[in-house]
């Protein structure tokens, strides 16, 4: 698996930017996807992907064996659709 060294190794000797310059350019752009998507606006990446938030509302749950209910709180979960430029990458 692919650490995020690795990455940032990989993008800095194909730029030819710095560690310090790439590392500081990916946590930016994970602070603005998260930042969006915690507004639950989709961000799309031209020729990557694209991150979607999906809502899940708040849910009571009642484990079977006790009887106690649970209220489980709501979330967003951010979903990628990789793009078909992407993809046909991959295949070739």
């Amino acid at each position: 698996m692919t650490t995020t060294s690795d990455l940032i190794d990989k993008v800095a000797s194909a730029t030819q930017l710095g560690h310090d310059d790439v590392k500081s350019m990916l946590a930016a752009m994970s602070e603005a996807i998260l930042g969006f998507c915690t507004e639950l606006d989709a961000v799309a990446v031209p020729g990557f992907g694209t991150f979607t938030p999906v809502k899940t509302d708040e849910l009571i749950v009642t484990d079977a064996a006790t009887g106690s209910r649970t209220l489980l709180p709501p979330r967003v979960e951010v979903r990628f659709k990789s793009s078909v430029v992407l993809r046909k990458k991959f295949i070739g």
